[in-house]
């Protein structure tokens, strides 16, 4: 009588886990590209929010705000009644590496109120991919403008992988 074996051996089951860890790590390398993509377009759109609150601003008072951190346009904003929330980094990021607003003159002089008001505006955001990995991303971004912004003229090197969006 012969014995019957049902099931696999050591051998087997290691190769069948090691064919199913290399495609599992394939699968979440292309999902990990595929989320900075959608953080990065999510990041263009917010700055393009953003600057539908700005034109709301602009149409209420004739110039644009003054701040010159974002955590001062959001309070600006919600003062007015505009938004009570401006959006924020996907990822969390602050400061230089998140989203930052500039307002601008084309005076020649950094805006003040009430004898130079901000008639342009910067946004600003960090992409995570370079130009050279997304460059659709990069077609609508501003590289350089004449104007004088607060507090200083910002970095739109899109080197950097800074995008700046204007107005």
């Amino acid at each position: 009588m012969q014995k019957n074996k049902k099931g696999f051996t050591l051998i087997e089951m290691a190769i069948v886990l090691l064919v199913v860890g290399i495609l599992a790590g394939i699968v979440l390398r292309n999902i990990g590209g595929q989320s900075a993509i959608a953080r990065d377009t999510r990041r263009q759109g917010d700055l393009r929010n953003v600057s539908n609150y700005l034109a709301t601003y602009m149409a209420k008072f004739g110039y644009f705000p003054t701040s010159t951190t974002w955590v001062d346009l959001e309070n600006e904003l919600r003062r007015v009644g505009i938004t009570d929330r401006l959006p924020l980094d996907p990822q969390g990021k602050t400061g230089a590496s998140g989203y930052n607003y500039f307002p601008c003159s084309d005076s020649g002089q950094a805006p003040s109120m009430p004898n130079n008001p901000a008639n342009h505006f910067i946004l600003r955001a960090q992409l995570e991919q370079t130009p050279a990995q997304a460059p659709r991303l990069y077609e609508s971004s501003v590289t350089s403008t004449p104007w004088q912004c607060l507090p200083q003229t910002p970095d739109c090197n899109p080197n950097n992988r800074y995008y700046c969006f204007t107005q």
